[in-house]
């Protein structure tokens, strides 16, 4: 497509005629000097030799009534489509001619040829994709607001005027914030150009339409660079210690880890609205971690009790106790309603028997090792096992109603050498 600035007319607008001059000079036999200089400047007559499309139209004597067609034929194609630069097509030209004899004809047929044939253009700037004209767009603003709305998809507006914002700057840019971005570069990767061009006014593209061709139907890609500052957590290390207070299989927490904090500049590059590459280029920390200390018992589990018996409950209170009851003996206590529902072993000792037993339910058996031994029945739950070392106070079970039971209680017998004993000899609540 031709650039509009190189045509070789323009009628309308200025209304400029470019002439070419071509002089015919019928002098017979008279080479008289004096004479051709007369002939050159008196006798003559202009004519004006139309062209359109290609074809030659015809000749007229007044150039003033081509202005008024072609100027008519503007008019009335602004009342549809408002706001367009208007101009004949670029085919149409008028050339001056300077002639002794004028042999114009039928002037207003010619002038009503033209009248048929004319076509109105609208002035455009052309967007080309790959060299090929894509879209026609009404002048460079609106072509350069095509490629904004393509990059809106790309980006936010905020994004993109601090973008424009920042290349204007000449000296280097501030650091920075914590939780901000901004965009380093952002381009099209497809061949775009644009030039001036002419079109039927019913194809002139918007900005928006235009732009959505783009990114629709021709799929170009865009890639986006950001920077971005972050604050990013570093995780706290956990450190074990051997602890000698503390039993083998137990453990606690000395100190409680805390995470430390970064901030950190990413460089993130976009493609096509696809994250492609993210790469840290700085980083400083603005506060260290915190180690976790974990304690870790190496104490060996004692196996033989101290012979002084703990409450095996958590709170509650005896809700019976040893002794007579319901016709047949009651070998140990009963303990109800307590604060919480965990068993405790009441003194050291190892598990001789952990299961379910008629009507005991479940039912945990303790040999401390000197003789003595613990029952702990009706459990809902067990925890340990046949073979386990228990230190007094660990938790072997849940308080429960299992086997033959009135309510959750926990049934709590001492008995040494095989002999029944009082456990409120033994224990207080």
């Amino acid at each position: 497509m031709g650039n509009l600035n190189d045509k070789s007319f323009s009628i309308s607008g200025s209304n400029l005629i470019k002439i070419a001059a071509s002089v015919f000079l019928v002098m017979g036999l008279n080479t008289n000097p004096a004479a051709a200089e007369n002939i050159g400047h008196e006798g003559f007559e202009t004519v004006y030799h139309i062209y359109n499309g290609g074809n030659y139209v015809g000749a007229v004597s007044e150039e003033e009534k081509v202005e008024e067609l072609v100027d008519a034929k503007v008019a009335e194609t602004e009342q549809e489509f408002q706001g367009l630069n208007l101009e004949p097509d670029e085919s149409f030209n008028m050339i001056a001619e300077q002639v002794f004899e004028p042999a114009v004809k039928n002037e207003e047929e010619i002038l009503a040829a033209l009248d048929e044939e004319l076509d109105i253009k609208a002035s455009t700037f052309a967007l080309t994709l790959d060299g090929k004209v894509i879209a026609q767009l009404e002048d460079r603003a609106a072509y350069d607001e095509t490629l904004r709305q393509v990059l809106l998809a790309y980006a936010s507006p905020e994004e993109l005027d601090q973008w424009e914002a920042n290349k204007r700057i000449s000296e280097g840019l501030p650091e920075l914030e914590a939780g901000e971005t901004r965009i380093t570069l952002i381009d099209i990767e497809d061949d775009l150009a644009g030039m001036s061009d002419q079109a039927a006014p019913a194809d002139v593209s918007t900005p928006e339409a235009a732009a959505a061709l783009l990114l629709e139907e021709k799929d170009i890609k865009v890639t986006v660079e950001k920077q971005e500052k972050v604050k990013e957590g570093i995780k706290f290390e956990t450190v074990e210690k051997e602890d000698k207070e503390l039993f083998i299989g137990k453990s606690k927490v000395e100190q409680e880890g805390k995470e430390g904090e970064k901030e950190v500049v990413y460089t993130v590059t976009e493609t096509g609205g696809e994250q492609s590459e993210r790469e840290a280029v700085e980083e400083e920390v603005t506060a260290e971690p915190v180690e976790k200390v974990v304690l870790n018992g190496v104490k060996e589990l004692p196996s033989v009790g101290t012979g002084k018996f703990v409450w095996p409950a958590q709170g509650g209170y005896i809700s019976s106790k040893k002794g007579p009851r319901w016709g047949r003996e009651h070998k140990g206590i009963d303990i109800a309603q307590p604060d919480g529902f965990d068993i405790l072993a009441a003194d050291h000792g190892v598990v001789k028997a952990a299961g379910a037993d008629g009507t005991f339910g479940n039912r945990v058996i303790i040999d401390h090792g000197n003789g003595y031994e613990t029952i702990y029945a009706h459990l809902k739950t067990i925890d340990v096992k046949v073979g386990d070392k228990v230190p007094q106070g660990t938790k072997i079970g849940v308080m429960g109603t299992t086997g033959r039971s009135t309510g959750i209680h926990l049934h709590f017998e001492i008995s040494k050498n095989g002999a029944t004993l009082n456990p409120l000899d033994y224990i207080k609540q």
